[in-house]
């Protein structure tokens, strides 16, 4: 439960700070943070590793 619950929050703090970046009183949003990264070897590697990441612990099952 205390999992589910974790998630929950780390999703709506993603949400709040993709609406802020979209109002323009924020950081980068999250278009923007990725097109940056995959400019360079290591940005892509990282983006790469995320995604097996995300794939193994969420999608596999």
């Amino acid at each position: 439960m205390t999992g589910v619950l974790g998630f929950a929050v780390l999703l709506l703090a993603g949400l709040g700070l993709e609406l802020a970046a979209r109002r323009g009183a924020g950081p980068a949003t999250a278009a923007q943070a990725v097109g940056a990264a995959m400019r360079t070897t290591p940005g892509r590697i990282g983006v790469l590793l995320v995604w097996l990441w995300v794939g193994v612990h969420f999608l596999a099952r």
